[in-house]
């Protein structure tokens, strides 16, 4: 018979690592981790808004729209 010691541990590490997410504690606890051993980065607090805005080219679309319709009809 097999030694399974590795696969419970496994088992065991994954449902406690589903349950403390589920629960919300998951995330406060590895910060907490990290910073007992220094690897604790802060979030980001940069603006998430991108740099730039290109609208989009509805022009093209159009074009396309008319292009499948008249497709679409010569077909029928």
């Amino acid at each position: 018979m097999p030694n399974l010691t590795w696969f419970y541990f496994h088992v065991g590490l994954a449902l406690i690592i589903i349950v403390t997410d589920y629960n919300g504690t998951l995330e406060p606890a590895l910060n907490k981790f990290e910073q007992s051993i220094g690897l604790y980065t802060p979030p980001d607090t940069i603006d998430s808004t991108p740099p730039y805005y290109i609208e989009p080219i509805e022009s093209d679309s159009i074009e396309l729209n008319i292009l499948n319709q008249t497709t679409y009809t010569n077909k029928q």
